[in-house]
């Protein structure tokens, strides 16, 4: 399923994202919009473009791959799932992070990994 980001202001594309019946979604003119995979468990996404901070916050075992660049906060206190970056990042990659696994093709900045956690099995 593809779903356009163009001109939606983030609560609208999320919501969208997670109304969506498919597992596997492709979000194409993104340009900004934050919050992205937020708590969401089950989807693959693709997105083309530039996601906003916070991609992938409190994620609960998607899989999200970004073909461009992240800003800030990705994986924001995430616990399962897997981000891809096929492109650089901006400060606290994997901030408070407790589970899952996030590959940046490109460099990221400062305070990557800061405050991340270890809880029960999630190590």
């Amino acid at each position: 399923m593809t779903i356009s980001a163009a001109s939606k202001n983030f609560k609208a594309l999320n919501e969208e994202i997670k109304a969506a019946p498919d597992g596997a979604i492709e979000l194409i003119g993104v340009l900004g919009q934050r919050y992205i995979g937020a708590g969401l468990s089950g989807k693959q996404i693709s997105i083309q473009g530039v996601p906003g901070n916070a991609l992938g916050a409190y994620m609960e075992g998607s899989t999200i791959v970004v073909h461009g660049n992240g800003q800030d906060a990705v994986g924001d206190t995430m616990n399962e799932g897997e981000i891809v970056v096929h492109g650089s990042c901006g400060d606290a990659l994997g901030y408070a992070m407790r589970g899952g696994h996030i590959y940046v093709q490109g460099s990221a900045g400062y305070r990557c990994g800061i405050h991340m956690k270890a809880y029960h099995d999630k190590i």
